[in-house]
């Protein structure tokens, strides 16, 4: 099993969007309440698509993709 690094994108991105989603980054936003429309539409859906973009990465990573 060979580690690709192509799979640091999603895992990165997956992080990040983590981030995003639990408030941690930004920390104080440009516009507080355009942030918080954009939590209450997509806050739910990123908190599953996130996890799953990190484990793409992952199984990307070791080539079992």
């Amino acid at each position: 099993m060979h580690f690709k690094p192509s799979g640091l994108i999603p895992i990165a991105a997956g992080i990040y969007l983590l981030l995003i989603v639990y408030r941690v980054v930004p920390r104080k936003p440009k516009d507080p309440e355009k942030m918080e429309i954009w939590h209450r539409k997509f806050d739910k859906m990123m908190k599953i698509v996130s996890p799953l973009l990190i484990g793409f990465g992952f199984l990307e990573s070791f080539g079992v993709l």
